[in-house]
């Protein structure tokens, strides 16, 4: 969203807003019965809190964003919680409700995020084993699952950056139940110049905080010369045991299950290169779909893509249609790809084996797409989906 940032999380992990996710459809379904959700509390706050008590909290002012955004997770994922996340800006929107499990055994991800004409819905299911993915667009379901390999979420890791934004001093030292209140008024630019928000001009901002870091709300306005954004963070609920399955796991297909290693490639700006690096086969009749120019090509694979197999996939110029072939194309036959582009293949049963984007410069030759694949994505990424950029290669994005 330029000066304020674009989002790289649905989700990603994940990130928001034509048809945002509900308390009720997401929270409460999702919460087992012996639960026992509560109103917002931290068990360890007290009536009246010192702010100097706060994790990176000094002399009345955040000095230490990591600690806080540390202490914010530990507290929620000790007892299980709620939280809704939601960014605003003049490029896109999301919304994102995060449930989690006690002892982040379990969590859900849910919501939805919109930019230009484009809406993807997302869900997401994990133990504490595997990750369960269901994304929407353009009314197709698709489905994948990966290995769970990180106990910290970027969701909530993503709340530090904006911490960081902005001089947050005390306003009420107490406000006599349990939590202490700061507000911000000026955008501090990051160390490294890298951040959710860049040139700024102006900025607003709130937080409620408990004694042990848990952030029962968090707000940031911010505005530039040409647009205004926003992002906001709050706490549903408390004290949640475990988060079942959902609804829709049932309708996973087999193929989702799948694991491998793909790498897909652009060379000479003219064709793409699929490869199997390892794991699992790529079935049959799987489809491989291509957008560039605004223009969608698919095409099917014949036969099962096995590990360390290669297919090359190219626009024929003398019929438009996408070609998947096992032998390198000839000079001659091929129409050329424009940057940027997209890529990605799904099973017969609808099952998302790899999505991505990749950009190159017209000085380069090649690009290269790291998209999710096989379990290689966090949740922030698969929210926002796979994104890749810049010079000769590109790597994914995530929020």
């Amino acid at each position: 969203m330029g000066g304020l940032g674009t989002e790289t999380d649905p989700s990603t992990e994940a990130t928001d807003s034509n048809g945002t996710a509900t308390v009720s459809s997401e929270t409460t379904r999702g919460v087992s019965d012996g639960s026992s959700p509560t109103e917002p509390t931290d068990g360890n706050e007290t009536a009246t809190v010192s702010s100097e008590s706060i994790p990176g909290v000094s002399d009345g002012t955040l000095t230490n964003a990591t600690a806080l955004a540390r202490a914010n997770e530990a507290s929620l994922t000790e007892t299980g919680g709620a939280v809704r996340i939601r960014r605003q800006s003049s490029a896109e929107q999301s919304t994102f409700d995060l449930v989690v499990g006690a002892g982040l055994t379990t969590y859900q991800l849910t919501g939805s995020r919109s930019a230009s004409d484009d809406a993807v819905d997302f869900d997401l299911w994990s133990n504490d084993t595997t990750r369960v993915i269901r994304t929407r667009a353009d009314g197709e379901y698709n489905y994948r699952t990966n290995d769970r390999r990180d106990d910290r979420l970027s969701v909530l890791s993503g709340v530090e950056e904006y911490l960081a934004a902005g001089n947050f001093t005390v306003a009420n030292e107490s406000t006599g139940n349990g939590t202490v209140v700061l507000t911000a008024d000026t955008f501090v630019t990051p160390a490294d110049s890298y951040g959710p928000l860049t040139d700024v001009g102006s900025l607003d901002g709130r937080l409620v905080v408990s004694e042990s870091g848990l952030i029962r709300s968090f707000t940031v306005a911010a505005a530039t010369e040409r647009e205004t954004g926003s992002y906001s963070y709050t706490l549903l609920r408390t004290g949640v045991d475990r988060v079942d399955k959902p609804d829709w796991f049932d309708d996973v297909p087999a193929g989702a299950t799948l694991q491998m290693q793909l790498d897909v490639n652009v060379e000479n700006s003219s064709y793409l290169v699929v490869r199997n690096g390892g794991g699992d086969h790529v079935p049959s009749n799987t489809t491989i779909s291509v957008t560039s120019n605004n223009t969608t090509t698919t095409a099917t694979l014949d036969t099962s893509l096995m590990a360390g197999d290669t297919r090359y996939a190219y626009i024929d110029a003398a019929t438009g249609t996408l070609q998947v072939t096992a032998d390198r194309p000839t000079a001659g036959t091929v129409d050329s790809v424009t940057s940027p582009i997209s890529v990605s293949l799904t099973t017969e049963d609808g099952a998302s084996l790899y999505s991505a984007g990749m950009a190159w410069s017209s000085e380069s030759a090649a690009a290269s797409g790291n998209g999710s694949s096989g379990g290689s994505s966090s949740e922030s990424s698969d929210a926002s989906g796979g994104s890749a950029s810049g010079g000769e290669s590109g790597s994914t994005s995530n929020p």
